[in-house]
């Protein structure tokens, strides 16, 4: 029983987090421009496919539900575009610094 209501107090303050990291990440994306506003859109991206992957994750109800396939592949998503993000600020960064 206290397990569950864990479970249940830690996926709300995932998704709390991921939809407040969603609006901050709007608020980013709307005042930058050219290569940080690359970087933040493939961030929020992540942001939303992270945040699609854990409702999935709340609402799929047997194993032959296509929300099984759904919250993994969000998963994944979120790794690819959290990835690139952090190549587009890392190639930013090194510009800047002056290195090829």
């Amino acid at each position: 029983m206290v397990y569950q209501n864990l479970e249940i107090v830690a996926k709300a303050i995932i998704l709390a987090a991921s939809l407040g990291a969603i609006v901050f990440s709007f608020g980013v994306v709307w005042r930058v421009e050219e290569k940080l506003d690359i970087a933040f859109k493939l961030f929020l991206g992540a942001i939303v496919a992270f945040f699609i992957g854990e409702a999935a994750g709340l609402f799929y109800i047997s194993k032959t539900s296509v929300l099984v396939y759904a919250a993994p592949a969000a998963k994944i998503l979120f790794a690819l575009l959290f990835l690139a993000g952090m190549a587009q600020m890392r190639n930013m960064i090194r510009r800047i610094d002056g290195e090829k």
